[in-house]
Order: C-alpha cells, then structure tokens, then sequence
C-alpha cells in the first residue's frame, strides 16, 4: 500500500491547487489512499454526470474492465479528454500483465501516457496521464544533429 500511496502522493503533489474529483468504481484502493495521506477529494458517481470542470480541477478516473467495455473507452474517454484535456489522471486496475490489457490497448490510442504502475494484492494498478501536446515522443532522428543538419547532407 505504500508504494501506492507514493504513487497518489507524487500526483496530486504535480497538481497542487486543484481540486481532486474522483470516479472510483466499485472498489476503494485509491479512496483510501487519499483519506490516509489526508488529501482532500469530492467523488463521481457516474461518469455520465461529469459537466465542465473547472481549470483548478484533477479528475481521476480509476476504471477496470468492469466499469467501461471497449466501445465505452471510446465514448466516455474520448469526451471527457475532448472538453478536459489537461486535467486527468487515469487509474487501470487489471488483474494481468497491461500488455494483454484491452483498456490499455485503448488508451494508449487515445494518446494516453503511461507514467506509473503499482502492484498491490493481485491487482496492478497502471497510472496514465493525458495532454495532447506530448503524446508522442519526438524520436532521436527527427533533429539538426541528424538528417536536418544541411552539413551532414553530402555525408
């Protein structure tokens, strides 16, 4: 459980000054987490209920395969990250490896980041960041060290 407090405690420390809204479906690991390490947070009960979020506002959404299916990811997600793009920190609970993940699959070609994840009883926990601006990494090539570099380009 420490290594999963550490986890919450580093992100809503990157997040100081927000208000923290959590969706937590049918389980509890991250509420409790948030109560030990004494942070407060309002809950979301239905994601469907979600309106605008103030700037000042994290969303965490700590979903698993019961909560969305597939084309749910697609629909939920994909409007949340359309009208919230920079204020959500996604929770996966999975009970295997994340590369067999569906909802991993999923997010990840939303453009989600993976930045985290923590075992903790059986359950992996994988912590994933959203911002269309970094997305994707620049690969090492595309750079003026490289091919861009006009005195490389009789080499």
């Amino acid at each position: 459980m420490e290594k999963l407090n550490n986890i919450i405690l580093h992100v809503c420390s990157n997040n100081k000054n927000r208000e923290i809204i959590l969706y937590e479906h049918l389980s509890s690991y991250i509420t409790e987490s948030l109560n030990h390490l004494n942070i407060t947070h309002k809950s979301l009960y239905n994601l469907k209920s979600l309106t605008n979020l103030d700037s000042d506002n994290l969303l965490l959404l700590c979903i698993d395969e019961n909560t969305l299916n597939h084309k749910e990811i697609y629909g939920e997600i994909g409007s949340i990250i359309l009208k919230h793009p920079n204020h959500i920190i996604l929770i996966n609970k999975s009970n295997h490896n994340y590369l067999e993940n569906q909802i991993h699959k999923s997010l990840m070609s939303l453009g989600f980041k993976l930045i985290s994840q923590n075992n903790h009883d059986d359950v992996i926990f994988l912590f994933y960041t959203y911002n269309i601006s970094d997305y994707k990494n620049t690969p090492d090539w595309l750079n003026s060290d490289n091919w861009a570099n006009p005195k490389l380009w009789e080499k």
